[in-house]
């Protein structure tokens, strides 16, 4: 599967390897995913109760926070990168 990022995608995912905050653009798109699949379990069946469920829920937090971002209300990063790295690091006990 081939996936095209924005060009605001690909320099938030830059800033974030370049700052150190990941070692690679591969590191910081699999923390990405692992947020977004957050407590929720996939089914293989895409038609599913919670697949459908899930990506909807995924669709409306994605446009709320571009909603926010083109009012300005935008967060500091530092606090933002350690809740994230808190939920990754939570996903991979539940994972492991």
């Amino acid at each position: 599967m081939q996936i095209t990022l924005s060009q605001e995608q690909t320099q938030v995912l830059e800033a974030l390897v370049k700052h150190g905050q990941y070692p690679s653009l591969e590191e910081a798109i699999n923390t990405a995913l692992l947020l977004l699949i957050d407590d929720i379990t996939l089914s293989d069946d895409d038609n599913s109760p919670n697949y459908l469920a899930w990506a909807q829920e995924t669709r409306n937090k994605i446009e709320l926070a571009r909603e926010q971002a083109q009012r300005g209300e935008l967060l500091n990063a530092d606090d933002v990168l350690a809740q994230l790295r808190e939920k990754v690091k939570k996903a991979r006990k539940v994972i492991a």
